[in-house]
């Protein structure tokens, strides 16, 4: 366990080492990965599969190399648009998406992805969720197959739907919830412990990421 701690430690040590615009020397990217590589043998949850209520929970993400082409190489904090955040189901404006967290909940199998974004210059703020729900192989006890079906826009406390739309220069007829076709995508949960979680995603993807200690944003947590 003391090993185990100690890669902990060294891992966000180097997550932290990162430039000012939140993105990393080749130095740091290849050490992150050399130690999430040793971390990975030891997770204590090698069958996600049978420990789902362990696995859930509201998690934020520390480190996300983004497999993606369109954000590849982005820190988590970067400059996107509603287009790319939203499987193209809102208008392409820009925001700058400041927080990455994921909710899994067992009851009701919820997968989503919500990121806390604000407008370019920082002065708006709001949040996209977006809605999933994840299914299980006992065959691959490490895989959550994902279907991602609906997006939604979410103005802060205190913000009318009208104003949020105008801050962020969205049509005012626009609906600030889209059902879609669901994507199907997966997520490969390799290390998952107390408070750190390891994923593998499906188009490339490597996170990592930080259990909070609160409700939830999407769906609560008791």
């Amino acid at each position: 366990m003391a090993d185990v701690a100690a890669l902990k430690a060294d891992l966000r040590a180097a997550i932290a080492d990162a430039r000012a615009d939140g993105t990393y020397e080749e130095a740091v990217t290849t050490r992150i990965h050399a130690l999430i590589g040793q971390l990975t043998p030891l997770t204590p949850t090698p069958s996600p599969f049978a420990e789902q209520e362990f696995v859930a929970g509201p998690w934020r993400s520390e480190f996300a190399q983004f497999g993606p082409k369109h954000t590849a190489g982005k820190p988590i904090q970067h400059v996107s648009s509603l287009k790319l955040q939203s499987f193209s189901k809102f208008p392409d404006v820009p925001v700058k998406i400041v927080t990455i967290e994921q909710e899994i909940r067992v009851e009701g199998g919820h997968y989503n992805n919500v990121s806390d974004m604000t407008t370019p210059d920082g002065a708006h703020g709001g949040r996209i969720v977006v809605w999933g729900r994840y299914t299980l192989n006992e065959a691959m006890p490490q895989r959550y197959d994902v279907a991602f079906y609906a997006v939604e826009l979410v103005p802060p406390a205190g913000v009318s739907d009208g104003d949020f739309r105008a801050q962020f220069g969205l049509p005012a007829e626009l609906p600030l919830r889209v059902e879609m076709k669901p994507p199907r995508l997966h997520s490969d949960v390799v290390y998952c412990d107390d408070d750190m979680r390891i994923n593998f995603g499906a188009m490339g993807g490597v996170y990592v990421l930080k259990r909070l200690d609160s409700p939830g944003k999407s769906v609560s947590f008791s």
